[in-house]
């Protein structure tokens, strides 16, 4: 009986250090519904509002763009770029909390405002 005891002891000592520990990701915290532009493509000079929804407490936002500038902050910002950023552009949303961070990026292409056509 003592070595059954024993045995199922460190059977289940083994198994317990062997099993996959619960993922203690800060981030599991907030999550990202979704991450959406009111106008892509969109024309150098001209704006588009992006817009995150996110799930989570006491959430914070911060946002860079590779190219272009924008203005706002929160949850919704102001994009805009010139001729110069013609292309892809990168736009990363960063939330946060005291449990963690999520980032999510979006593409917005920027056109011409030019049009060859127009002539």
């Amino acid at each position: 009986m003592k070595r059954l005891f024993v045995v199922l002891f460190l059977s289940s000592v083994i198994l317990g250090a062997c099993s996959k520990k619960k993922d203690n990701n800060p981030s599991a915290d907030i999550k990202i519904l979704s991450l959406t532009a009111s106008v892509n493509p969109v024309k150098a000079w001209d704006t588009t509002v992006i817009t995150v929804e996110a799930l989570g407490d006491s959430l914070q936002y911060g946002w860079v763009a590779n190219h272009g500038s924008f203005k706002g902050g929160g949850k919704s910002i102001k994009y805009a770029a010139g001729q110069c950023c013609i292309g892809l552009n990168t736009i990363t949303c960063r939330i946060f909390n005291s449990t963690g961070e999520v980032t999510d990026t979006i593409m917005i292409r920027v056109t011409s405002y030019y049009d060859p056509k127009e002539k």
